[in-house]
C-alpha cells in the first residue's frame, strides 16, 4: 500500500546570508481564486554566488511504515520564463534515542528543475527515490543542498520549494 504525504516537522535554514528563507508564493499575474498563495521554502533569484545552501529537514515517520518505495516529493514554483536550478538531496534514518546529527547522510543524484516559456508560476515535481529505510516511528533526517557547484545555477527569478515524503 502505498502512503504519503508527510510533511516536515521541522526545517531549519542552513544559511547565514539570507539566501534561504521562510516564503509565501503568490503568482505575479493574479488568481480568480481565493487559495492563490502558498507557504514554501524560498530561494532568492540569481543564487549563482556564495556558494551551496542548505535546507535541514525533519520528517517523523509514522507507527506503520507503508509498502513501497519511499520518495522525497519536491514541487518547485517560480515566476520565471527560462532559467535551471540544481538540488541534492542527502538523506538518512535517525531511530528515537540516536543523535540526528550523528546519522550519515546518503547524496542522492543532483536534479535540475528548468523553466521555459509559458510555465511561470506553475508547478514542477521532482520525485526523489532516497535510500534511507525508516522503521516505524523514526525521524528521517533530510539536508537538501541548493548548488552552485555542479550546476551553473541560472534562475534570476525567487524558487520557491515544498517537500514531502510519500511510499509509491
Amino acid at each position: 500500500m502505498a502512503g504519503g504525504p508527510i510533511y516536515p516537522s521541522s526545517a531549519f535554514y542552513g544559511d547565514s546570508t539570507g539566501r534561504l528563507f521562510p516564503a509565501v508564493y503568490a503568482p505575479v499575474a493574479g488568481s480568480p481564486n481565493d487559495a492563490a498563495r502558498e507557504q514554501c521554502h524560498g530561494v532568492v533569484g540569481s543564487f549563482s554566488s556564495g556558494g551551496n545552501a542548505l535546507l535541514h529537514l525533519r520528517f517523523h515517520m509514522p507507527p506503520t511504515i507503508p509498502t513501497g518505495t519511499l520518495k522525497l516529493r519536491s514541487l518547485h514554483l517560480c515566476n520565471a520564463t527560462s532559467g535551471a536550478a540544481a538540488i541534492i538531496v542527502e538523506d538518512g534514518t535517525c531511530p528515537v534515542g540516536s543523535k540526528p546529527g550523528s546519522v550519515t547522510l546518503t547524496a542522492e543524484t543532483l536534479y535540475t528543475v528548468s523553466w521555459a516559456t509559458g510555465e511561470a508560476d506553475k508547478y514542477k515535481e521532482v520525485k526523489t527515490t532516497l535510500t534511507a529505510t525508516p522503521a516505524a516511528n523514526d525521524i528521517l533526517v533530510v539536508a537538501i543542498k541548493y548548488t552552485t557547484s555542479t550546476l551553473q545555477w541560472t534562475l534570476a527569478s525567487q524558487l520557491n520549494s515544498i517537500f514531502s515524503v510519500i511510499w509509491e
